[in-house]
């Protein structure tokens, strides 16, 4: 009698196993690629159907290591879900779904996760009276501060790179003898010139041709070279010194009105 009573305690908690098993297999069976230790135990498993009891002591072994991942994403997501059927979040829910949509996306690097698996971890606690909410909001404001200087780490490296790359087209040496002013002063001026010539004629004619961005390269500059070329029967100017001459004279002309 009293077999019969522990067999028939037994059966459910076996019947759970089985289920959770099942479920295990059909998630390992979404990833791809998968480990070899994955792959070792969808194979133990379908082999026994999954029973739990079926397989030998290496392969529960197994099993039981790779469920601890598997039981870590499941208690993520079911706080997600819960959390995503509120309207109105506190400020750690919110940055609880921030990181968990990141997770979904395979977007977090491994400290992140780890983060977001403490968030949870905490606010189950507070949940269940564990912690107070002034606990969350102090594990909150130690990630945010983290965010903050990694993104200032960021930051300093985009510039760190963009000005290697100034310093680089430039041909400059980035040693005691470079000035730093004297160089922004060209760049500033190479900026005004490129941008003053992008609006004249010769541009927008050369740019508006259905050639490649090298073709209009060459082209704009073969165009000005042409010019030196050109010149009036009975004249010894050229086209470009015409041009040049009457060009000063509209300039001064213009600061004159001024």
């Amino acid at each position: 009698m009293t077999q019969e009573k522990a067999k028939k305690r037994g059966r459910p908690s076996q019947l759970l196993q089985m289920a959770e098993l099942h479920a295990f297999v059909e998630f390992l069976l979404e990833k791809d690629p998968r480990s070899e230790l994955q792959n070792q135990v969808i194979d133990a498993l379908q082999a026994e159907d999954f029973n739990f009891e079926m397989l030998s002591e290496a392969q529960q072994i197994l099993v039981k290591e790779a469920l601890k991942p598997y039981r870590e994403h499941l208690k993520l997501q079911l706080l997600f879900d819960e959390l995503s059927q509120n309207f109105h979040h506190t400020e750690y829910e919110e940055k609880f779904l921030e990181l968990y949509q990141r997770y979904q996306k395979e977007d977090l690097d491994p400290a992140e996760v780890n983060i977001l698996k403490m968030m949870c971890t905490r606010y189950l606690n507070f949940k269940a009276q564990k912690l107070e909410y002034s606990d969350l909001e102090l594990y909150l404001s130690q990630i945010q501060k983290k965010d903050a200087g990694k993104k200032r780490k960021a930051e300093n490296q985009r510039k760190f790179e963009v000005g290697g790359g100034v310093l680089g087209i430039y041909k400059v040496n980035n040693d005691e003898s470079l000035d730093p002013e004297k160089l922004l002063r060209r760049i500033r001026t190479d900026r005004r010139f490129s941008g003053k010539f992008r609006q004249s004629k010769l541009y927008t004619n050369v740019w508006a041709l259905d050639l490649t961005l090298t073709e209009k390269h060459e082209l704009v500059f073969e165009v000005l070279h042409q010019l030196t070329a050109y010149s009036f029967k009975g004249q010894t100017l050229t086209l470009l010194d015409l041009a040049i001459i009457d060009a000063q004279k509209k300039i001064k002309s213009r600061s004159e009105k001024e």
